[in-house]
């Protein structure tokens, strides 16, 4: 009756799927000993699992085979080395991360903006001199109207 318990346990599933601690390990390998019918158990417990996998396992893509066997070849032609003329390697590897790659009309938005960016600033910097100069200009006729004022009220009869 005891080893009928033990069987429901789960502790033989808890085994072969590789859950159970160091103690129920050494136990169930102590009971294995004690109850040769414990090693058939585990061997239908491991068949049960084992059908389970197959059964509900996923079929994959029907083109997977044919990857792994491009890659297989392309490693066993030593990478970069001698492959055939008909192979062509494309890396869709990531990259390392110490490059940014952009589209190609994002750098021509970028290089317009640029040159637009300095554009404004020679219009800027030119309307900036002219402003200056013409103010130069209007201070330059105030002083030389203050300078004619002056000189006619000196010259002026009383």
């Amino acid at each position: 009756m005891e080893l009928k318990f033990y069987i429901e346990s789960g502790i033989i599933e808890s085994f072969v799927l590789g859950l159970a601690t160091e103690s129920e390990v050494e136990e169930l390998e102590h009971m294995r000993r004690l109850y040769p019918d414990l090693d058939t158990e585990v061997e239908i417990v491991e068949r049960r699992l084992e059908r389970a996998a197959f059964d509900e396992a996923a079929m994959p893509p029907a083109q997977t085979k044919e990857r792994v066997l491009q890659k297989i070849r392309w490693e066993q032609a030593g990478g970069y080395g001698e492959t055939s003329s008909s192979y062509t390697f494309i890396n869709i590897l990531p990259k390392d991360g110490s490059h940014i790659s952009v589209h190609r009309w994002w750098k021509i938005f970028f290089i317009i903006i640029f040159i637009l960016s300095k554009i404004f600033l020679f219009f800027a910097i030119l309307y900036y001199l002219k402003y200056r100069q013409v103010k130069e200009q209007e201070e330059a006729r105030s002083a030389i109207v203050a300078v004619m004022q002056v000189q006619q009220e000196y010259t002026t009869p009383l």
